[in-house]
């Protein structure tokens, strides 16, 4: 595909997050378009580029990312820190701003405000744990039991409540992980559909 056409997807894509008033993932769907599939584009997206101030930025295809598809192309992008993130909502409450705000995807109020988290303890290595959810957690099909970690895989599909999303780590290997389940979920270490889209758990309890 010509660098015209690759630029011209992260435009339209860029342009439709910025409607619907996204403009933080906007910039991170820039930051990862850039560093991965629209690699070498930048002189044609450069009114983006300066509109969030990123000329001088290095993009890297050596970050960890968290993406949301619909229909097949990617419509959020999350880049991970490298030690810990907390998945979730936020809850001005008690201050707590998760680095995964999932709250303009969850309109079914399905997420917990402290869902699970994503750790590393080199940097390159990640884990997931469920932080006793009220809606759970899936990796690979599987719902996770909280508190207890499982390691992570590029292109792992993770369901946090509703939202599903996939894990994008080129520095790791696409290795099934094994997993304990719960006594609650599936019980099977089946891949879901390549199709990735946003899951409808309609049967699922709302979180307050």
């Amino acid at each position: 595909m010509k660098k015209e056409q690759l630029a011209d997807i992260v435009q339209k894509t860029v342009s439709y997050l910025e409607r619907t008033g996204a403009d933080r993932l906007a910039q991170q769907y820039l930051h990862f378009a850039l560093g991965s599939f629209a690699s070498g584009c930048e002189l044609e997206l450069a009114d983006y580029l300066s509109r969030y101030a990123m000329q001088d930025q290095v993009f890297s295809r050596e970050s960890a990312q968290l993406l949301i598809y619909r229909e097949k192309t990617i419509i959020a992008c999350f880049i991970l820190d490298s030690h810990a993130n907390l998945i979730g909502r936020p809850d001005p409450e008690t201050r707590c701003y998760p680095n995964v705000d999932l709250e303009l995807f969850d309109t079914s109020a399905k997420i917990s405000r402290r869902h699970a988290r994503i750790f590393s303890l080199d940097g390159r290595n990640f884990w997931l744990e469920d932080l006793d959810s009220f809606n759970g957690t899936l990796l690979n099909n599987v719902r996770l039991a909280p508190h207890q970690a499982q390691p992570l895989h590029d292109e792992d599909e993770l369901v946090f409540g509703n939202i599903a999303v996939t894990f994008n780590s080129p520095i790791i290997g696409k290795v099934s992980p094994k997993i304990t389940s719960s006594t609650e979920g599936p019980t099977t270490n089946d891949k879901p559909s390549l199709e990735k889209i946003l899951i409808d758990t309609s049967d699922a309890d709302t979180v307050n």
